[in-house]
């Protein structure tokens, strides 16, 4: 498992599983890999951010996202504040689900 893997298994915030020094060496990940978790939504608000088909918000909504949910994203795709989810772990369950987020609301992990 390389370290992009790890983000992939990142539930609640905390990861599962670390590697021995020496596999995370061989395996880092590359440096457009990242993973947004979300952190930043009003619970006393709408508490959720939309997923969506496209970079934008004119884009229709495939999925909604709360805190704690997280997304692997491969930083090359990303326009401007917008980036493409490759797949989605909601409520701590990974799903075969990919769209686009504002990263305005997320922490992003290196």
């Amino acid at each position: 498992m390389n370290l992009f893997s790890q983000y992939l298994v990142l539930l609640g915030g905390l990861a599962v599983a670390a590697l021995a020094p020496a596999d995370a060496q061989a395996q880092a990940a590359e440096p457009w890999e990242a993973a947004c978790i979300m952190r930043h939504l009003d619970p006393n608000g709408d508490g959720f951010l939309s997923i969506r088909s496209g970079p934008g918000s004119n884009h229709p909504e495939i999925l909604r996202v709360r805190n704690g949910d997280s997304m692997p994203i491969d930083t090359r795709k990303c326009q401007g504040k917008w980036c493409f989810a490759e797949s989605i772990s909601k409520n701590g369950q990974r799903l075969n689900q990919t769209g686009w987020f504002h990263t305005g609301w997320c922490e992003m992990i290196p």
